[in-house]
């Protein structure tokens, strides 16, 4: 009888220590901060293309009667591409040069009619009338030739047309005509038959898009390594030539093509070829760093406050005003980002940090943490309000009232640190 006594009074007791730790704050999952290396590398794919590519048409039209090259030929500047049939513009130039001939002798006859007419007119022989029209005959005698030499001057070009000359040194990559087709000329309505085009494969680049939420990292002139399908042994020195501005919009996410200059100088990538850039955004060494799931913007407060049974307009209300939306929904500032600190007494801390680079996996933090704090994985919190919230308060640089930190550091000095 007094054993059954003492078992239920056992059983009493550990009921009632449970009770007592269901009634309890919640312990909420933490990382402890550290100091490690961040490897800031972004990846994207793309395609070998080549850097300005000439596309090389004809001021000539007419049949292609020779065309001495074809597509991977390597072809020097001033070497020539295509002949087109020159027998028309040959006959121009031919009579042109005639036409030339006759006005030089005519001004030559001039000039002796002028002189000798000079002299009659100066012995009172001729009148000052017909004196006169020796000037008019020498002007249009001139006009002439000035006539005849620009006629000239447009055969000798026309003529200098029908042969097609390599503009720059390179490699054909593509050519749509062949010999004997009859082609328009540049200067046509239609814009002129394209001949073929002409590139220095010597520098390539690939054409990437990168993810908006990446392009903090990227900076053109930044190094990049590039990964050829067809090489996988291998990887090619490439460096961030351009980043347009003109942001791309695919199945509703937001990238930003970039352009990476590849070195081929050994002339093995060729366009068309695919593969993967990686670029070395940033190497960051012994830094505060943190997870990335451990941050969260200013303006997205719910979860932390279902958490800790917080209304939040009373904790958005606790806030700088700069820190989260006004009361319309207008933004007043730049929301910043926080985390949640355990503290040693057992209360939580929201506080305001500083950031850095990011891997996507880790983030530094240059502003807010110490190595050994301890934060709350908030992607790993319950999203139901527990029986008994742990207590929160914010850090006194978020309250309201509180002066703004000054201007964050440019990424680029963020990454000296």
């Amino acid at each position: 009888m007094q054993s059954r006594r003492i078992a239920v009074f056992a059983a009493l007791v550990v009921v009632g220590a449970c009770q007592s730790k269901a009634t309890g704050p919640v312990a909420l999952p933490t990382v402890t901060i550290s100091r490690s290396d961040i490897a800031v590398r972004v990846q994207a794919t793309g395609t070998v293309e080549p850097i300005n590519p000439v596309d090389i048409k004809s001021k000539a039209q007419g049949m292609i009667t020779q065309m001495p090259v074809e597509v991977g030929s390597v072809v020097k500047r001033g070497q020539l591409l295509a002949q087109i049939d020159p027998r028309d513009v040959k006959n121009q130039y031919d009579q042109a040069v005639a036409d030339d001939v006759v006005a030089v002798v005519g001004i030559q006859k001039a000039l002796r009619d002028r002189a000798r007419k000079d002299s009659l007119f100066a012995q009172h022989v001729i009148t000052a009338s017909e004196h006169d029209s020796t000037k008019s005959t020498f002007a249009a005698s001139q006009s002439e030739l000035i006539s005849a030499k620009a006629n000239l001057d447009l055969a000798k070009q026309k003529l200098e047309d029908a042969s097609v000359e390599a503009p720059i040194a390179g490699t054909i990559v593509s050519r749509p005509v062949t010999q004997g087709q009859i082609i328009t000329s540049a200067t046509s309505a239609n814009g002129g038959t394209t001949l073929m085009t002409v590139a220095d494969l010597g520098r390539v680049r690939m054409r990437v898009t990168i993810d908006e939420v990446e392009m903090g990292n990227i900076r053109v002139g930044q190094p990049a390594s590039v990964a050829i399908d067809a090489f996988p042994d291998r990887t090619f020195d490439g460096v961030i030539e351009k980043i347009e501005p003109q942001a791309v919009v695919t199945q509703g996410v937001t990238f930003f093509p970039v352009m990476v200059n590849i070195n081929n100088k050994d002339g093995l990538l060729m366009p068309g070829m695919n593969g993967e850039v990686t670029i070395r955004a940033a190497d960051l060494n012994n830094v505060v760093a943190v997870p990335i799931d451990a941050l969260r913007p200013t303006s997205e407060l719910a979860p932390v406050a279902r958490m800790f049974a917080i209304p939040v307009d009373s904790l958005t209300g606790q806030m700088r005003r700069d820190l989260v939306p006004s009361e319309g929904g207008s933004q007043t500032g730049t929301p910043g980002k926080y985390v949640v600190v355990a503290l040693p007494d057992g209360t939580y801390e929201m506080r305001l940090v500083r950031t850095g680079p990011t891997d996507l996996r880790v983030v530094q933090v240059t502003e807010g943490l110490q190595p050994g704090d301890k934060v709350v994985a908030l992607g790993a919190i319950v999203t139901g309000r527990p029986a008994v919230p742990p207590t929160l308060k914010l850090a006194s640089s978020m309250r309201r009232g509180a002066a703004p930190p000054p201007p964050v550091a440019q990424a680029g000095q963020a990454k000296k640190q």
